[in-house]
């Protein structure tokens, strides 16, 4: 039995009808027993079909429908074969690389869009286009399954395509010593014949399923307006035209408040725990309100200590200044006076020195905001939630003449209207004053806060390649720009993997061909970008300073292996997999943390408890096991004899292109130090949660946990006295307790619901956390759900096959 969908009218696909390995050149593509995919395309649309036992459905949708369709055709790709051109740390020596090409050409002065050359050479049998970089050598190759799509126009056609390097990742550290490459395939002749025959082969491996993440939009380079413009159309598509309007006039009445000459004082707040896109958001537009509007004063504010992987190396963050709080000095003071009175010991030792520097910093007058100061306009920018604000920014907030909210995450009024006596901040009355900005489908804040910036001026007559104006030609004033766009390009870089993603994507937008998602270029955003600083700033640099660890260094002292080795062994000692349920988690208790955390401070003082958190966070072991084999290849099952090895052990799930990995970790102990360098009053769990692109698994996950996020990438907290990884917990719903994990799922899904609709007409089911020794332990609560989740799934699955 068929089930067909109208032309046009993209249906809801299972995602299990993805295939997952090619099957050879043709277009028909394999899959497990009893399951197929293939496609082909016609003039105007991409058709999909799928098939799911002796049910097949087909997908069909208009290709190329948003307005930078008419560009310059190209595709950008993972190449392959890197392996066999550079050195790693823990070389193969069954398959030695052949030179160290990549090596040479991540040492040199590298740039995007340089040439490559390339060659189709007959390898046994088969042919493949290889890749090489002029006066180094060959790099690498274009994976099969793209080759398929684009071999025959190339060879046709040698003169009128360029392949160009697109960016060089990670390979910096142990941390990920394998450099990764990305290269650009454009067509640059003025054949239109050819054009079309271009287009046609690049849409066609967009939506190939086995190129999936293999092969991404080629983004040139876009100015901030053709951003706005995909913004507000998306905005206008999923919520309607009078959506689109409030954001465009709500865009307008920030940057009327930003001009208006009675602001003279400006202050710009990020969130707490802060990453790269806060970070860069509240640096970014301080530099870009200075450079257009000399006379007016600007401060930034964050409410916490600086990741070490930004402190020293991003340009402007020493503008960030942490508010006064003298009961946190009183706090510190009374702590280090009852340490002093406690027996010696080391943990005693060290937590003794860290609160001195902690005050030190707290009562140092240039590390500070000023306590007395009264600004005009407060921004607030990337904080998704009161729990990421903090009171201490109140005084500021009330004595405001206007308050802006700025985000990229899901909007939770009702969080905010609860929060309100403690945080200050009325969000219906900032709303009702056209002053908050909501794009839940941007992929980053920063990239907003471009798009704000070029309405400025100085800002918006600035282009590429076009002499500077004379007022930007002092140092000062340069030095202004340079920082806006470090700032700005590290946000988008952080929040999108290195320019990975191009949009937050839900379910619903991963059914439809690749042109029809949401795709606001934040790449070719940042090459506009980087291109007005001469080359000051550019993806080198990013790559070079902007690098998630922890240090490598193997120490002498107390601690005999290197702070990320003692992280990697305690994260694959903490493993716990579930493959029935293609589920991963990784747990750590706080003496793991702490140990890790001193290593770390051994060979850099500066070191944060939330640098460790981030540590484990990125670590090749959740990346293993949140990664889809099927994408990114398959790593060692038995884990090899190397730490390294065994980190990046994989296994087999039942649901491998639909992994979800989680880390809990016990951040607090009571009368430890915590994050915020307090000792802490009690225990605490923090939860990261990840799942794939395009699902929502970790956001609803999450919710359980009073926590929330996007919807592949998402944490959460449990606060509760004494609570440990083995503490049982039990659930409530709207207060009444509930052991069903399939009902704990449907509230999940309802407040999701709710909150990816905006309908704010309805009420949340309130979701609570209690001890119980009845109950589950935080790790089999969400085993639990995710096997209801999975269940759930499966019987969606199966109905849908009796309707057909």
């Amino acid at each position: 039995m068929i089930h067909f969908t109208r032309t046009g009218q993209p249906a809801m696909q299972d995602t299990h009808l993805l295939p997952r390995r090619s099957s050879g050149p043709h277009q028909h593509l394999a899959h497990p027993p009893g399951d197929h995919v293939t496609f082909r395309h016609q003039p105007d649309n991409v058709v999909f079909f799928g098939r799911k036992g002796k049910v097949t459905q087909v997908v069909t949708g208009a290709a190329l429908s948003n307005p930078y369709q008419h560009g310059q055709p190209g595709i950008q790709m993972r190449v392959r074969g890197v392996t066999n051109h550079q050195k790693t740390a823990n070389p193969n020596p069954q398959f030695p690389p052949m030179d160290h090409n990549i090596n040479t050409l991540a040492d040199g002065n590298w740039k995007d869009g340089q040439k490559l050359d390339f060659a189709i050479a007959k390898r046994g049998r088969k042919a493949r286009i290889e890749l090489s970089v002029p006066g180094i050598g060959e790099i690498g190759w274009v994976h099969p399954e793209i080759a398929t799509h684009i071999q025959s126009l190339i060879k046709a056609y040698p003169n009128q395509f360029r392949f160009e390097l697109s960016n060089v990742i990670a390979g910096m550290t142990k941390g990920a010593e394998t450099i990764g490459l990305r290269a650009n395939l454009v067509y640059t002749g003025s054949d239109k014949k050819i054009e079309q025959q271009a287009r046609k082969a690049f849409r066609e491996a967009l939506n190939d399923p086995r190129c999936r993440e293999k092969v991404m939009h080629y983004q040139p380079e876009t100015p901030p307006d053709k951003v706005l413009e995909l913004m507000l159309l998306n905005e206008e598509k999923v919520h309607g035209k009078q959506a689109a309007d409030t954001m465009r006039r709500a865009i307008d009445n920030i940057n009327a408040q930003i001009a208006d000459p009675k602001n003279k004082k400006i202050l710009l707040v990020g969130h707490c725990k802060p990453d790269g896109d806060t970070i860069g958001c509240t640096v970014g537009l301080k530099h870009a309100i200075e450079l257009a509007y000399p006379d007016k004063t600007v401060a930034c504010g964050i409410d916490d200590k600086i990741p070490g992987l930004f402190r020293g190396k991003l340009p402007g963050v020493d503008d960030i200044k942490r508010p006064y709080n003298p009961d946190r000095i009183r706090e510190i003071k009374d702590e280090i006076k009852q340490l002093k009175t406690m027996p010696e010991d080391e943990l005693a030792r060290q937590q003794l020195e860290q609160l001195e520097e902690e005050l030190a910093e707290l009562k140092d007058p240039s590390r500070l905001l000023d306590p007395k100061e009264k600004y005009d306009l407060v921004v607030l920018m990337d904080i998704p939630t009161p729990k990421r604000f903090t009171d201490k920014f109140k005084p500021y907030v009330n004595q405001a003449k206007a308050v802006i909210y700025m985000d990229h995450h899901p909007f939770r009024l009702n969080e905010w209207q609860d929060a309100e006596a403690w945080t200050g901040l009325n969000m219906d009355r900032i709303a009702k004053d056209g002053l908050m900005w909501v794009a839940d489908t941007a992929p980053a804040c920063a990239e907003m806060v471009s798009v704000l910036a070029s309405k400025f001026p100085v800002l918006k007559d600035l282009q590429p390649g076009k002499q500077l104006p004379d007022s930007l030609k002092q140092p000062d004033q340069k030095a202004h720009l340079d920082k806006f766009v470090a700032n700005i390009v590290t946000g988008m870089s952080t929040d999108t993997g290195s320019f990975t993603r191009t949009a937050n994507l839900t379910p619903e937008d991963t059914q439809k061909p690749v042109e029809q998602r949401p795709n606001f270029l934040p790449e070719g955003h940042a090459k506009w970008l980087m291109a007005l600083t001469g080359g000051t700033i550019d993806k080198k640099w990013l790559r070079e300073n902007i690098v998630y660890d922890i240090p490598d260094k193997t120490l002498s002292g107390s601690f005999q292996a290197a702070a990320r080795q003692i992280m990697l062994q305690h994260a694959v000692d903490g493993r716990i997999i579930k493959p029935d349920l293609s589920l991963g988690i990784v747990q750590v208790n706080y003496d793991q943390m702490n140990e890790v955390w001193q290593a770390a401070r051994e060979a850099d003082p500066e070191t944060t408890l939330l640098d460790i958190q981030n540590a484990f966070k990125y670590s090749e072991v959740l990346g293993t096991l949140r990664s889809d084999p099927a994408l990114h290849g398959r790593k060692k099952k038995s884990g090899g004899k190397s730490l390294q090895d065994k980190a990046q052990a994989d296994y087999e799930g039942k649901y491998d292109d639909d992994r979800i990995a989680i880390l809990i970790c016990q951040d607090k102990e009571k009368g430890a130090l915590d994050e915020k360098m307090q000792i802490a009053e009690d225990n605490g769990l923090r939860l990261s949660l990840r799942s794939q692109e395009g699902s929502t698994h970790a956001a609803v996950l999450a919710s359980l946990f009073g926590g929330g996020g996007h919807g592949g990438a998402a944490g959460g907290r449990v606060d509760l006295p004494g609570v440990t990884l083995d503490t049982k917990l039990a659930v409530k719903l709207n207060g009444k307790t509930e052991s069903d994990p399939a009902k704990i799922l449907a509230a999940l899904e309802n407040n999701y619901a709710i909150l990816k609709d905006r309908d704010a007409s309805k009420t949340p089911i309130e979701v609570e956390l209690v001890k119980d020794d009845q109950g589950r332990t935080t790790a089999d609560l969400l085993t639990a759900v995710v096997g209801a989740l999975r269940a759930k799934n499966a019987a969606g699955n199966a109905s849908g096959k009796a309707a057909a």
